[in-house]
Order: C-alpha cells, then sequence, then structure tokens
C-alpha cells in the first residue's frame, strides 16, 4: 500500500519560531485563573473548566486575523476546519437560551438532548472529553455557560423570497420531512428538532451545508451507544435546491435566520471536494 506521509510543514514566516515571541507579545498572558469573589465556587469551577483545561473557545470564539480569540465575541460562534461552531452563550435565538442546565449537561455527558444531536467536531469532544467528566464539573459547567449572555443574532433578517420557501418546502417534504418531521420536530434522541434549533439560526449556514452535502454520524457514548446517521445528498441536490431547502428550514417553524444563497453552498462543496 502506498502511503506516502506530507510532512508538516509552515509557510514563511510562520515557519520561523521566533515569531512566537511577537505573537505572545500581542495576544498571551502567563497569568493563572482568577476566581471571581462575586460569584459562587460552582460558577468559578465552570469558568475554570470552560476558558482553561475545556478551551471551548478555541472552537466557538472568532478569531482575529493573527489567531487570537476576540474576546468581545467569547463563545459567540466561529468557523473552523469546515464546521461552524455556534453560539454557546444564553442567546436566546441562536445560543443556548431555550437550553435549560439539565438539557446542558445531558448533551455534554450523552451527546444528546432533546434540542441537538452531537456530530462533527463537538462529536469527538463529547465523546473523548465531556462524556468523560464528573457531574458536578458539567453541572458547574452549565451554570457558567447560562450565565453568559450576548446580544448575537438579535437583529431580524431579511424575509426570504416566497418563490424560494415554496420550493424549498417541496424540496423538504421530499427529502428531510421523514426524518425530522413536516412540522421540523424531530424524532426525540434519533432525529434533532429542527423547530427552534440554535443550530439553525446561527449567522453562518456552514455546518448546515456540510451535514446536507456530506451527512453526519452522531456520536456514541456509554449514555447514548446509539448513533443514527444522516446520509449525504450532495448527489441528489443541486446547490440551489441545498440553498432553497436550508432557506426555508431557517426561516419555518419560529425559526428566523438569513437566506442562504447557492454560492454559501457552492463553496462548501467545493472545500469537500478538496
Amino acid at each position: 500500500v502506498s502511503n506516502k506521509v506530507e510532512a508538516n510543514q509552515l509557510p514563511f514566516p510562520l515557519n520561523i519560531r521566533l515569531s512566537m515571541w511577537g505573537w505572545n507579545l500581542l495576544n498571551f498572558s502567563e497569568t493563572a485563573f482568577t476566581p471571581d469573589p462575586s460569584k459562587s465556587a460552582e460558577w468559578n469551577r465552570g469558568a475554570y473548566i470552560v476558558q482553561g483545561p475545556g478551551h471551548c473557545g478555541t472552537c466557538h470564539t472568532p478569531k482575529s486575523f493573527l489567531g487570537a480569540d476576540k474576546d468581545s465575541v467569547f463563545l459567540q460562534g466561529a468557523s473552523l476546519q469546515g464546521w461552524f461552531a455556534p453560539d454557546i452563550t444564553n442567546n436566546a435565538q441562536s445560543g443556548l437560551g431555550k437550553w435549560s442546565e439539565d438539557d446542558l449537561i445531558q448533551y455534554l455527558k450523552t451527546g444528546v438532548n432533546a434540542h441537538s444531536i452531537a456530530s462533527g467536531p463537538m462529536a469527538e469532544a463529547v465523546e473523548n472529553s465531556t462524556s468523560k467528566m464528573t457531574d458536578a464539573d458539567l453541572k458547574a459547567v452549565a451554570v457558567y455557560l447560562k450565565s453568559l449572555g450576548s446580544d448575537t443574532g438579535a437583529s431580524q433578517p431579511a424575509k426570504p423570497d416566497q418563490a424560494r420557501m415554496v420550493t424549498g418546502e417541496a424540496i423538504y417534504r421530499d427529502n428531510c420531512s421523514a426524518c425530522h418531521g413536516g412540522d421540523g420536530a424531530g424524532a426525540g434522541a434519533l432525529f434533532p428538532s429542527l423547530a427552534g434549533n440554535a443550530l439553525v439560526a446561527q449567522g453562518s449556514s456552514e455546518t448546515l451545508s456540510r451535514l446536507v452535502l456530506a451527512g453526519s454520524q452522531a456520536v456514541h457514548t456509554t449514555h447514548a451507544p446509539t448513533s443514527p446517521a444522516m446520509p449525504s445528498l450532495a448527489w441528489r441536490l443541486k446547490d440551489r435546491e441545498i440553498a432553497d431547502v436550508l432557506t426555508y428550514i431557517r426561516n419555518s417553524w419560529g425559526n428566523a435566520a438569513p437566506v442562504v444563497s447557492a454560492d454559501d453552498v457552492a463553496s462548501v462543496r467545493k472545500e469537500l471536494m478538496q
């Protein structure tokens, strides 16, 4: 079997290790975690886990052009490795505002709850990390995340073209409703609800486009061993059709999110083909 391993190389000037000195000077502070005396011990424990060993911001916090976290939009969602890690603040529309602390604990422990099923990079995080945490630590994380507020997605997007909504509904009924239901309610732990789903309401449609194009396998954990899968529809649907059905989903059953263009889907398809 031919298995040529490409060396991990960085382009200039990133291959100069000394440049990290300048990056650290601008973006890194070598200080220990400092508890907030105005908060409970449980809240501080959650803050320590999220900000430190849990490194949630690595995926969920947007980055500057130098790759540093943008602290002003901490945990409000970011694009990474072909996925969009969603807003995990307590924002009511695009974040965890509709989740209870118990919902969040269940998701981190099992990879599934009434709102979502972990897949992609988050499936790895649940399977290899959060599912192995103690219940006390998961509760602390939930308490901390539920205390974070943001105004992400507060503005109302423009209403999509009615013709696109009609087309999108027809595509949805033919390709999606068998699992996710005609009303977008899903089927419990097997197929997530699309109605009121925070992932559906993100400003970016990158993850949704990827799920339709490439499909996905849900996480497998001790407490939720069944790992349902979504098949790839890249062979069946054109970019415009995927854009229309996603626009329909993102603006039905109480959802409100920006429309999706065929170019948005095409860019994800191109990346998957590389």
